[in-house]
């Protein structure tokens, strides 16, 4: 029976297998333009862990949740980037076969995404990537000596995915579609699994196995106690991931259209880039939207009013991630099942037959694809 696993790190090829809705130890990744730690959050996971541990099966961050699943990232940039230079989204070491209406999906993305950018040929690496800055979910920065976190709230606010009611009557489509990437998509302390890319030809049959969460509030905390208890952890404490030495890899099509090369901004070209002096404060197991430290002259913006704002190219150039702030990111999506690579929207399609054996990858990159920040990615295995 295949089963999912998610790796998580700073590049494509240095990556750690995460223990999925275990919100207390984030895994800790380290690159030469970023250092951050991630969780990632699995509705009914039932896959593989790094230590042959019992998978935590939910989290109580479903509750009250029209949501699949989670990538949850913060971390400190080494260089100051605008937000122009850095975009979030899927993509692919080889071509994928495209499914019927893939088009009009597409359609569909730019029509809530207007700045979404894709590269889909056949013969090169596909990718569909957005300026992170107007596209994720959650958006949010502090300094980190800052010490008072954010509690969840006892009942959640509405779901702020990418997903609203769209028609086209030219085409005849309506109802509600998904944000651009909606339809593509612990280590034992002291110890390192790394994982490369398995493109295995495995049978597309789904994993119909899964058990049902109506007990999940309890069975994830007792899971999640064993756990720590086993390795003897008595509070948070972030699990390392050591960064690739070798520099990273480039993704970039060679047939087509390749970008100008990205620097970063000049300002902070010459910035030393070594860890010291780069602490990461405290891990904030919850995110709320808020702008008001990298956009002090306003109020906070919402999700939606921040992405409104930063669709306009010249905002996004004016826009700096500021390397003494510590950046928090989600992104949650209601439609994709990684138990079983299944989108549900309305009618449910498998897509792991058109992916070749590849995973399904998100990533934080330059669009040129020269400078990797991190990198997530799901793969079904046997």
């Amino acid at each position: 029976m295949v089963k999912l696993r998610v790796s998580v790190g700073g590049s494509y090829t240095d990556l750690a297998i995460i223990n999925c809705n275990d919100e207390l130890q984030p895994i800790e990744f380290d690159t030469p333009e970023f250092k951050g730690r991630a969780v990632v959050r699995i509705k009914d996971f039932v896959g593989i862990t790094n230590d042959a541990s019992e998978p935590i099966l939910n989290s109580d961050y479903f509750n009250g949740r029209n949501r699949r699943f989670s990538l949850q990232v913060e971390g400190r940039f080494k260089r100051e980037w605008d937000g122009q230079q850095v975009y979030f989204g899927t993509d692919f070491d080889r071509s994928v076969e495209l499914p019927d209406g893939f088009e009009m999906m597409l359609r569909v993305a730019r029509y809530i995404d207007p700045v979404v950018k894709t590269s889909l040929t056949k013969d090169g690496k596909p990718w569909i990537l957005s300026p992170l800055v107007s596209s994720i979910n959650t958006m949010t920065a502090w300094r980190p000596q800052d010490t008072k976190l954010p509690s969840p709230p006892t009942t959640p606010r509405p779901s702020m995915d990418i997903s609203r009611a769209f028609s086209m009557t030219e085409n005849g489509v309506t109802g509600a579609v998904s944000s651009a990437w909606g339809f593509l998509g612990k280590l034992k302390r002291g110890n390192r699994s790394s994982v490369m890319s398995i493109n295995s030809a495995a049978s597309s049959s789904e994993n119909n196995g899964l058990n049902s969460s109506t007990n999940s509030r309890n069975n994830s905390s007792e899971q999640l106690d064993k756990s720590r208890q086993a390795n003897g952890i008595v509070s948070p404490s972030p699990v390392p991931a050591t960064a690739a030495s070798n520099g990273l890899q480039s993704i970039t099509s060679p047939t087509t259209p390749q970008p100008e090369t990205i620097s970063p901004v000049e300002s902070d070209i010459n910035n030393d880039k070594s860890d010291e002096g780069m602490p990461l404060g405290q891990w904030r197991a919850h995110l709320e939207e808020d702008t008001t430290f990298f956009m002090p002259e306003s109020a906070s913006l919402s999700t939606s009013q921040r992405r409104k704002h930063f669709q306009t190219e010249q905002n996004r150039k004016d826009f700096v991630y500021k390397t003494d702030l510590v950046h928090g990111f989600e992104f949650f999506s209601p439609h994709m099942d990684f138990n079983t690579f299944d989108i549900r929207l309305g009618l449910s399609m498998n897509i792991r037959k058109y992916l070749s054996g590849q995973p399904v990858r998100y990533s934080c990159r330059t669009l040129d694809g020269e400078t990797v920040f991190w990198a997530v990615q799901f793969e079904l295995v046997d």
